[in-house]
Formats: structure tokens, sequence, C-alpha cells
């Protein structure tokens, strides 16, 4: 006797159909550690109290709260992690920024053309944003032992800026390729880690206060939270608009 087995094979997702499966996915981890307006508010309060106290206070901030958390960071300096931190910071420069973020806008680009100029346009905008605040606070960088060269005003750190506007934004595109939840949320992690340890580099080389790092990194989460509900809108309305004779198979 034989016995006969149907195997149901799902059919491949059409390329409407596996771009709307990516519609909805966010395009950073900003909306992920931190949902609802709410929470943005706050932090925006956060941030605008913060650059208030140093444009007026610099002295009271530095004294009471930097200086002693960058003197204690000077003093467990190492050969070892002078040569690691010199090169982790060296991944949130305006080289390898300006460098690789018209690069990743290409590669989402050839996927849709939405996600495209949304990297692009961050990949742009990031360097005004930076500058505004830097100039409106005005702060004064560290000079405690400088370990390379800092130009320019010191808050918010431009370095956390530009690895957020750059590694913040791979997650959107690997969503392009993928719809492995999984890859997904493994690219949100390590642009998190990725963007926080560039941010811990600024400090070790003593080219900015440690409140200049975390009023990057807030400044950082709004702009990709900001940039994320700008694209959903886009999106929703542009769709990809794009050829659709290459799109990945869906895993």
């Amino acid at each position: 006797m034989t016995v006969t087995t149907e195997v149901l094979v799902s059919p491949p997702l059409s390329p409407s159909a596996f771009l709307e499966s990516r519609r909805h996915v966010p395009t950073s981890a900003a909306p992920v550690l931190v949902p609802g307006w709410r929470r943005l508010a706050v932090l925006a309060a956060i941030l605008a109290v913060m650059a208030v106290t140093v444009h007026w206070a610099n002295g009271f901030v530095v004294g009471h709260l930097d200086s002693p958390i960058e003197s204690w960071i000077i003093a467990h300096r190492t050969a070892t992690l002078d040569w690691i931190v010199r090169r982790v910071s060296f991944f949130g420069s305006s080289r390898v920024v300006y460098t690789l973020g018209p690069l990743l806008g290409l590669v989402a680009w050839a996927r849709c053309r939405t996600v495209g100029a949304t990297v692009l346009a961050v990949t742009a905008l990031r360097p005004l944003a930076e500058f505004t605040a830097k100039a409106l606070v005005d702060r004064p960088r560290p000079d405690i032992d400088r370990m390379v060269a800092g130009v320019g005003p010191s808050f918010p750190c431009g370095h956390v800026m530009a690895a957020a506007a750059l590694w913040g934004m791979v997650p959107i595109v690997i969503s392009l390729y993928t719809s492995s939840r999984r890859a997904w949320r493994a690219s949100v992690a390590v642009s998190c880690v990725v963007v926080t340890a560039i941010g811990s580099t600024r400090v070790y080389l003593g080219v900015h206060w440690p409140t200049d790092v975390v009023a990057g990194t807030i400044f950082a989460v709004l702009l990709l939270a900001g940039v994320d509900r700008v694209f959903h809108r886009a999106h929703d309305r542009l769709a990809c608009r794009r050829g659709e004779g290459n799109l990945a198979s869906p895993s």
C-alpha cells in the first residue's frame, strides 16, 4: 500500500507583499528604546535643561560632575586601551560617516527609494543640527591631557550624533534585505553598542565631557525617532518606488 503525503508549500510573497511586510519595521533603534511621544518629550526636556545649564553654569557642572569623571578615566588609561579607543573612535569620524553614509543610502535606494532618500537626508542634515546646537550652547572643550585634537564647541558630542546617523540607520537597510526579525534585532543591538562605544571613546580621549556624550546620545535618539515618524508617513504615501525584479526572497 502506498501512502501519499501532500506537502503544502507556501507560495513566495509577491514583491508588493514583501515590501508591505517591511512597511512597519522601525527605521532604527530609537522607537524601540523610547516608544511613545511622552518619553520623547521627557528626553527633549532633559536635553533642554542640560543645554541651558551648561551654557549658564558650565563651571559648576564641570567642577562637580564632569571633571571628576574625566580625571578618573584619564588616570586609568593604558597603552592597550589607547590603541583600542583610537580605532573605535575612528568609526564615528567624518571620514567614515561621509563615506559610508552615502553608500548605505545607495544600498537602501536599490530596494526602496523612500528609504534611500531617508538615509541620505539624515547623512546630509545631521551636521546642520549638530553645528546649530553647538553654536547655541557654545561650551568649551575639556583641556585635560587630550590625546587627539578637538575643534569647536563641545556640547553636544558630534561623534555620537554622527555615529547614530550612520550606524543607527543600518537596521532599516537590513530590513529591506531580509524579513527575519532576529536579523533586525541583532542589527539594532550592534548599532546601539557601536554608538555607545564611540561616545565613550570621546571622553577617554579627553575631547568631550561626559555630559557632552549624554547630550549627544539624547539628541541622536530624538533625531532618529523624528526621522522614523517622518519616514513612515512618507513611506505610507509613496511606498517603495523601485523595480521589482531584484527583491530578495523573504526568510
